[in-house]
């Protein structure tokens, strides 16, 4: 079974043709790549560096590796990063994480209604967050509500919002409700990259495939060098392996491992 991985790191010196050559080998149909963050170093590089780095490399093959913007909106270039990214540099998305920042805020409020003209997908990192100080307090889910007023963008919440998986899943209930429960209306993803220790993640699968059903579940590896065939595989087998203990059928699992995604990401071919 081929699979789409939403959720892999860059760190700007990687080549995509090698990407693609493990993607190859492990089973991989596309793969999303985050810019580097444009924060790190102090916060002095400006998003159009990052920018123009991971604009270079998807361009092998940009059907196959979809190279996402990552906007930091404490940056004062961040809107014009937003613009730069989507009009000059053809990337597809945007990844954020809440460093310091609620989403409810003034900047990454001007980044959404920016990225809301556009209508293209993001991905928030959700749930605890290991470094970066104490900015967990940042990334709740429910924070996300903000996003009913972006009717125009889907996103996803990373790492099954871990330790706060239910709260993710009732921000994902609140989502499908806005949208009448008409599937093709749910704007709300639940990213199942790692990051719950796998006791807590076969429960809460199980909780979230219970409440849910299977179409608002994306996988990600988490994966920081995609260069590796082996590192590409992340957790596919023991993902694979939790939602058999799930007792998820081939459709459930194509539907988790790639066409979730594919309408997650706006791909209709």
């Amino acid at each position: 079974m081929s699979a789409i991985d939403v959720h892999i790191h860059t760190r700007g010196q990687e080549d995509g043709d090698k990407i693609l050559k493990a993607m190859d080998k492990v089973g991989l149909k596309r793969v999303v790549l985050f810019a580097v963050p444009p924060h790190r170093k102090g916060g002095k590089q400006p998003h159009k560096t990052v920018l123009d780095r991971i604009a270079r490399l998807v361009k092998p093959d940009p059907e196959r590796l979809i190279g996402f913007a990552w906007i930091e909106p404490s940056l004062p270039d961040a809107v014009d990063g937003v613009v730069y990214a989507f009009e000059k540099k053809g990337l597809k998305g945007v990844k954020m994480i809440p460093n310091h920042w609620y989403p409810a805020d003034e900047g990454p409020q001007a980044c959404f209604a920016k990225i809301n003209e556009y209508g293209r997908p993001m991905l928030f990192h959700t749930g605890i967050l290991w470094g970066q100080s104490d900015t967990s307090q940042h990334c709740r889910p429910a924070y996300f509500e903000i996003m009913l007023h972006y009717p125009n963008i889907r996103f996803a919440m990373a790492h099954l919002s871990w330790p706060w998986t239910d709260e993710c899943f009732a921000v994902c209930g609140k989502f499908r409700a806005a949208g009448g429960y008409k599937p093709e209306n749910w704007r709300s993803y639940a990213d199942m990259t790692s990051g719950a220790p796998r006791m807590w993640k076969a429960e809460a699968m199980r909780k979230g495939l219970y409440y849910m059903g299977d179409r608002q579940f994306v996988y990600g590896s988490d994966c920081f060098d995609a260069e590796s065939p082996e590192a590409l595989k992340g957790s596919l087998a023991q993902d694979r392996e939790i939602l058999g203990e799930c007792a998820c059928d081939q459709d459930t699992m194509e539907r988790i491992f790639v066409t979730n995604a594919e309408r997650w990401l706006g791909i209709t071919d």
